[in-house]
């Protein structure tokens, strides 16, 4: 049977059975319903304005230098720099 550790992801097949909280067996994690998958969401920075673009940096935690607000390109692309 294989088991998968929960902790460090490590998978072993073994003929014994595991015992503890960290060892699942892997079909058990098979059968399991899929968690939410991540999906990208495509934002139209061009379309937003110079005062949306500073609060979006704001709620995703990109820092902004007086340069960066200079004006809109340069908003855009401190944004785009912090997500690469």
């Amino acid at each position: 049977m294989k088991y998968k550790n929960i902790k460090t992801g490590v998978v072993i097949e073994t003929t014994s059975k595991l015992i503890g909280d960290t060892w699942i067996p892997v079909d058990e994690i098979e059968k399991e319903e899929p968690k939410e998958k991540y999906v990208e969401e495509e934002i139209d920075l061009e379309a937003m304005t110079n005062k949306e673009l500073e609060k979006f940096a704001k709620e995703h935690k990109v820092e902004l230098s007086y340069d960066d607000k200079r004006n809109k390109e340069s908003l855009i692309n401190a944004i785009a720099k912090a997500f690469e």
